[in-house]
């Protein structure tokens, strides 16, 4: 059931005396100012402080330190109801030099609607009519305050829905969601934010009033180019949507069930997955009277359809086929309903926190197994998870969430844990999820250069006095201090949690990847690998032959095992088949880093003799990123010695697959 939120109740102490400054000017919101501001919004002025905090803050906890380096709290709330009034607003602040800081219900946890600097923090949720439905041309034109759930009540009588929104849609506003812009359920059919955005109304700094379709310049860039007034957003018909849920045993099986599920079947209106830590923590914060249906230790996937009776049983058999394939449980409609409905409320585990340090993160889906197994194994000793939606076909969004308790003393060092899932998944090709204040210096890369240069030229052209909402996507110091502190904070955390046994590995981390120690670690790994077989086919009689005494491979440094927790070489030879590939796949996480493959023979590579086979995967690169591939029906004994040579020349040149993504990077974002 959606719930509305409840507006703050107005306040106004026009005597109030408040300090403001912006960079080298200073000024002084005085009681006339603020009478000034009483003649605009009546009412609708709030400047009592104890009304005032909970606009200092969104949806993170942030600790009390963070006050050394802004100013969170506003001097004044104004809640306008129309465009005008927002216009008078703008040529107020630019007269006074005052920032204005627009903000919707403050569910996000990136900071885009905490002001900086102070200023007035405008509440667009007075601004909540919906003003025109077209069915002929699908399109709803609302006011940015409306929740999302509001609007899809609205819709629904008129027959239609919402193609895509966020996780917080019981509260979050359409104009938030389309300010700071990204993805969320039913974007995985129907695209972004950008992508159902059809026009603007756009109140400038400058006072000017536009209706615009640019989303480049005034979607997910946090209201530095002015503050949206109206809404024009793409509807779709009122269709049935149902949902099935499955859990596998593995993080790997889960990935190989979405990448089935997506290519074999019709697509899903959304999918949720929920990795295994997260789902414990569900079930210790479980209420319910049922028991818990998900065992332990299992991820937790929730695909959902939408359509006709048919189309719909289509896509449910194709999950039930990949989950009998794939080991997994499929569970009945009472617990796919209960997790359907759960969807708006992924932090109940807060009751066990009691506070909740939440990072997001973009990441490739083709990344997300190695993303969760290094979650799983860095965060081994903490009390977090991870869920997400797949949001493309090439992308999930993902949500870190780790318990923690703000009261203790040394929570500053806790908070620093927010940014982990960005780390992890930036490591494995990720990027953030939006800017906000926190991630400002990752702004090149979340919007690339050239749309960054027009938003910067925007800026300087609208609002040279800076401000409206200063200090987001163009701040540089504050996110630097950031950027730098938070690898110390991330070592005082581990030394506090668990003791300088974690925090070892990090400085050797950094040191290996000097010259000339990385050099002399190269010259060792290139002349020392020890291969592990997982052969498929004949091609392995040749192996065999290559490693007995005519050709001794072992003369090269190399020495045949037969457990991969040993080795750091994977040769993978014969036809690799759909039932094989995730053995294979686990054959490789087992072994330690660093670890190198070699595809040996023709079937292997593209399917030989079986090329045109329904049960073939080729290439073995989309199981395991695969370093020599060594052609040949059969190849020659000598032909696996060429190709543990041409292993060595990449190894020694830091070339091979594991070398690029891992060994070029280090802790501290320093060597490259």
């Amino acid at each position: 059931m959606f719930l509305s939120c409840a507006l703050p109740r107005p306040y106004l102490l026009a005597s109030d005396t408040i300090a403001y400054s912006v960079e080298n000017a200073e000024m002084t919101l005085k009681g006339e100012n603020a009478s000034e501001l009483a003649k605009i919004f009546g009412n609708r002025l709030i400047t009592a402080k104890h009304e005032l905090i909970i606009h200092s803050m969104d949806v993170g906890s942030l600790p009390k330190q963070v006050g050394w380096l802004m100013n969170t709290n506003p001097d004044a709330m104004v809640q306008p109801e129309t465009a005008q009034e927002v216009q008078l607003l703008y040529d107020f602040a630019r007269s006074h030099r005052i920032p204005v800081v627009p903000r919707g219900a403050g569910t996000s946890g990136y900071g885009g609607a905490i002001p900086r600097k102070g200023g007035i923090v405008v509440d667009m949720r007075r601004m909540d009519r919906v003003l025109s439905v077209d069915k002929e041309s699908m399109t709803a034109v609302v006011e940015p305050g409306i929740s999302w759930a509001n609007l899809q009540f609205e819709l629904n009588r008129h027959g239609l829905d919402l193609r895509c929104y966020p996780s917080s849609a019981v509260s979050a506003t359409i104009g938030g969601w389309v300010a700071q812009g990204g993805d969320g359920i039913g974007s995985l059919k129907y695209g972004n934010i950008n992508d159902n955005v059809v026009e603007l109304e756009v109140v400038l700094p400058n006072g000017k009033a536009i209706v615009t379709r640019d989303t480049d310049l005034f979607c997910d860039t946090e209201g530095i180019l002015g503050i949206i007034t109206k809404v024009t957003l793409k509807v779709k018909p009122l269709l049935p949507i149902r949902s099935i849920v499955v859990s596998f045993p593995e993080n790997y099986l889960m990935v190989f069930a979405i990448e089935r599920i997506m290519k074999d079947g019709p697509l899903p209106f959304t999918m949720r997955f929920e990795e295994s830590k997260y789902t414990d923590l569900k079930k210790r914060s479980w209420a319910e009277k049922e028991t818990f249906p998900f065992p332990v230790h299992h991820c937790v996937l929730l695909v959902a359809y939408e359509g006709t009776d048919e189309e719909i049983a289509q896509g449910f058999d194709v999950v039930r086929e990949v989950c009998e394939e794939l080991k997994g449980t499929v569970y009945d409609e009472d617990v796919a309903l209960r997790e359907w409905n759960d969807r708006f409320y992924p932090m109940r585990i807060k009751k066990i926190g009691p506070t909740l340090v939440v990072g997001q993160a973009f990441a490739p889906i083709e990344n997300l197994e190695a993303i969760l197994d290094d979650f799983q194994f860095e965060q081994a000793s903490a009390h977090a998870g991870i869920d997400g939606y797949v949001t493309s076909k090439t992308g999930v969004t993902m949500m870190g969430y780790f318990l923690e308790d703000e009261r203790r003393r040394f929570f500053m060092l806790s908070w620093s844990q927010s940014f982990v899932i960005f780390k992890i998944a930036q490591r494995h090709g990720g990027h953030p999820h939006s800017t906000g204040i926190w991630l400002a210096n990752y702004a090149p890369v979340y919007f690339g250069t050239r749309r960054l240069g027009r938003i910067r030229a925007a800026k300087l052209k609208l609002d040279p006095l800076e401000i409206s909402n200063p200090g987001k996507v163009f701040a540089y110091w504050l996110p630097l201090i950031l950027r730098v502190g938070k690898y110390f904070m991330w070592l005082g955390f581990d030394l506090f949690r668990n003791g300088f046994g974690r925090i070892a590995p990090i400085p050797l981390k950094w040191l290996q990847n000097l010259p000339p120690i990385k050099w002399l670690l190269r010259w060792g790994r290139a002349h020392s690998p020890w291969p592990v077989q997982y052969g498929l086919g004949c091609c392995m009689v040749d192996g065999a032959a290559a490693v007995a005494s005519r050709w001794d491979l072992e003369r090269f440094g190399m020495l045949p095992l037969f457990g991969p927790r040993q080795c750091d070489v994977l040769w993978v030879s014969g036809s690799l088949t759909k039932k094989m590939a995730p053995r294979l796949r686990r054959i490789y996480e087992q072994m330690p880093d660093p670890k190198f493959v070699i595809s040996f023979g023709q079937c292997a590579a593209s399917g030989g003799l079986f090329w045109d086979g329904y049960s073939l995967v080729t290439p073995p690169d989309k199981v395991v990123p695969v370093d020599v591939y060594l052609p040949g029906c059969p190849p020659k004994p000598s032909d696996f010695v060429r190709a543990h040579l041409i292993l060595q020349n990449k190894i020694r040149a830091g070339t091979t697959h594991w070398q690029q993504k891992h060994e070029s990077q280090d802790a501290m974002g320093v060597v490259k």
